[in-house]
């Protein structure tokens, strides 16, 4: 079943292909859900954490996670709203540093994916090709 949203942005800011079947994306976007890793910034640890959400009803996004298993609800091609977030953690409190929020579409191409990414806002200090890279290393 295909799962796009109908206010997809006609803008894009980066297409690319992965050489890899639609299903294996799914499985690395589905594996990239709700996970985080801690990095050394200039001013202390920084969590940076993904949250992923795929389109349902053409009007709306749902949690990943209630989407289970994603393989078996999705072909053709799938809509996802990526937000990744960034928050400074010192001994006392956190601190959210950044919020970047994505549309992602990937397209079945047989053996390789199709992906289009879209920033929503201009807020955040991550761009199109910050999220190429962080799936392309999910994938490999």
């Amino acid at each position: 079943m295909r799962r796009i949203y109908h206010r997809f942005p006609q803008s894009i800011d980066l297409d690319f292909e992965i050489v890899r079947p639609f299903q294996d994306v799914l499985a690395c976007i589905a594996r990239m859900h709700d996970t985080h890793t801690t990095v050394r910034g200039a001013d202390g640890l920084v969590k940076e954490r993904v949250l992923i959400q795929v389109a349902d009803g053409r009007t709306q996004f749902l949690d990943l996670s209630a989407l289970a298993p994603l393989s078996e609800k999705v072909s053709e091609m799938a809509d996802f709203r990526v937000d990744l977030q960034r928050t400074l953690l010192t001994p006392e409190k956190r601190l959210p540093v950044s919020e970047n929020v994505f549309f992602l579409r990937i397209i079945d191409k047989g053996p390789v994916t199709e992906c289009y990414v879209a920033k929503d806002g201009r807020l955040g200090d991550l761009d199109a090709m910050d999220l190429r890279r962080l799936l392309k290393g999910a994938c490999e």
